[in-house]
C-alpha cells in the first residue's frame, strides 16, 4: 500500500529539495510483519532463519529430535516511490524498498538489531526499467500466498538483481546481472549479461507468462559454457478461488530454489552446467471474503555430470504447506501455516523438518 505525502510537508522539511522536485509526487508504503514459529528438526537447528531456504534443511544423523521456538519482525519493510513529470509531459517513476531479512543478529538476547537490506532500487522511463528489481525471468504474480516469506522456495524462480529491461506490449526483453556459483561455492562474473525474453498472456481473468534465459557460465579459471532455461507460470481463476503454478527447466542454478543447486562443476577439463527441473502448484480457496486457505506443493530436482564431484550437492528438495489466512480489513492479515520440507544430497544423505508458523501483518 502506498501513501501520498503532500508536497507542502516536504517543502517545510527541506525547501531546496522541494523546489527542485516541484513536479514530483512522493508516496510511501510498506508493512509491519511479526512472525512466530515452532520447528521440529533432526540433529541440528537452523539458527536465526525466519523463512524457508531449501539448502539449509538440516541433514539427519544419529542425534535426537530438536524442537525450537523463534520469533522475528525482520520481514517488515518500507518503500518510497517518486513520480516526476518532465517538461515534455512524460513521467519517470522511481522506487526504493528495504527490509531486514537475512541480516545477522548481533545481540538476540537484548535488542535484536537487524541491518537494513536493499530489495529494490530502480526507475522506469519510456518502457525502459533500469536498476535492481525482480528478474524478468520471474512471474511475481504467480507466487502463492504463504505465511512463510516465500513459501514454495525450491520450486519457484526467485531472483532480484540489476536489470535493464524494455517492455514492448506483452513482450519484455532484458539484460541482467550475470553470476556463476560452482559446486565448491566459488562465484564468478561472466563476460556478458544474462539475456532474457518473456511473453505475457492474458485470457479473460487468467494470466500466464513464458520466459527464456541465455547465460554465459564461467569458473575461476575463466572456462565457460552456455546455459539455457525456460519458465512457464500463471494464475488460473476458478470463480473466487485460484490456481497458481510455475514450471522451470534448464541450466538455471541460482535462478530457482534460492540457489539450491550450483550452476556448474568441473568434469575433467570441461566446465559442465547443472540441469534443474523445478516447479510448484498452489490452490487457494476463499471460505468467505475475509477467510482463505492455500494448499501448496513445491519441488526441485538437479542432475550433475559427475555424481562423485557433486556428492555433497543438493539432488532433490520438496515441501508442502497448508495455511489459513484471515483479513478483517485489507490492511490487517493474520495467518497460520503448517509445513513439511525435505532435501536429499547426491550422496544419499537426507533430512527434513516440520514447522508451525503464525504471523500478524499490518500494511500501510
Amino acid at each position: 500500500m502506498m501513501r501520498k505525502t503532500p508536497l507542502i510537508i516536504l517543502t517545510a522539511a527541506a525547501l531546496p529539495f522541494a523546489v527542485q522536485a516541484a513536479e514530483t509526487e512522493f508516496s510511501f508504503g510498506g508493512f509491519i510483519k511479526a512472525d512466530a514459529m515452532v520447528s521440529q528438526y533432526k540433529d541440528a537447528k537452523i539458527n536465526d532463519l525466519n523463512f524457508y531456504i531449501p539448502s539449509q534443511t538440516p541433514l539427519e544423523g544419529a542425534g535426537k529430535n530438536i524442537t525450537a521456538f523463534d520469533t522475528s519482525a525482520q520481514s517488515s519493510r518500507f518503500n518510497l516511490k517518486a513520480v516526476t513529470t518532465l517538461d515534455n509531459g512524460e513521467k519517470v517513476t522511481a522506487f526504493v524498498e528495504m527490509d531486514f531479512l537475512g541480516s545477522p543478529t548481533a545481540d538476540k538476547h537484548t535488542t535484536n538489531p537487524h541491518n537494513p537490506r536493499l530489495r529494490h532500487a530502480f526507475f522506469t522511463y519510456n518502457n525502459v526499467t533500469i536498476g535492481q528489481t525482480w528478474s524478468t525471468f520471474m512471474n511475481v504474480a504467480a507466487l502463492p500466498e504463504a505465511v512463510d516469506f516465500i513459501g514454495p522456495s525450491e520450486g519457484t524462480v526467485f531472483v532480484r538483481q540489476a536489470v535493464a529491461r524494455y517492455d514492448m506490449g506483452d513482450f519484455q526483453f532484458a539484460l541482467e546481472n550475470s553470476e556463476t556459483r560452482d559446486v565448491t561455492g566459488n562465484q564468478k562474473n561472466a563476460k556478458m549479461p544474462d539475456m532474457i525474453a518473456r511473453y505475457n498472456i492474458k485470457a479473460g481473468d487468467h494470466s500466464f507468462s513464458v520466459a527464456g534465459l541465455l547465460r554465459d557460465l564461467r569458473n575461476a579459471n575463466d572456462d565457460n559454457t552456455l546455459g539455457f532455461g525456460v519458465n512457464a507460470a500463471g494464475v488460473i481463476q476458478l470463480g473466487d478461488d485460484n490456481l497458481k503454478f510455475s514450471a522451470s527447466y534448464g541450466q538455471l542454478g541460482r535462478y530457482v530454489g534460492v540457489a539450491t543447486a550450483p550452476d556448474t562443476m568441473m568434469v575433467g577439463s570441461d566446465l559442465e552446467a547443472t540441469d534443474v527441473v523445478a516447479g510448484f502448484v498452489s490452490y487457494q480457496h476463499f471460505w468467505s471474503p475475509q477467510w482463505r486457505s492455500s494448499l501448496t506443493y513445491s519441488m526441485l530436482s538437479a542432475s550433475y555430470e559427475d555424481d562423485t564431484v557433486a556428492a555433497l550437492s543438493n539432488k532433490k528438495s520438496q515441501s508442502a504447506r497448508v495455511n489459513l489466512m484471515y483479513s478483517p480489513s485489507k490492511e490487517l492479515t493474520y495467518g497460520v501455516e503448517l509445513s513439511n520440507a525435505s532435501r536429499e544430497l547426491v550422496s544419499g544423505t537426507d533430512g527434513s523438518f516440520n514447522r508451525l508458523h503464525v504471523t500478524a501483518k499490518y500494511a500501510f
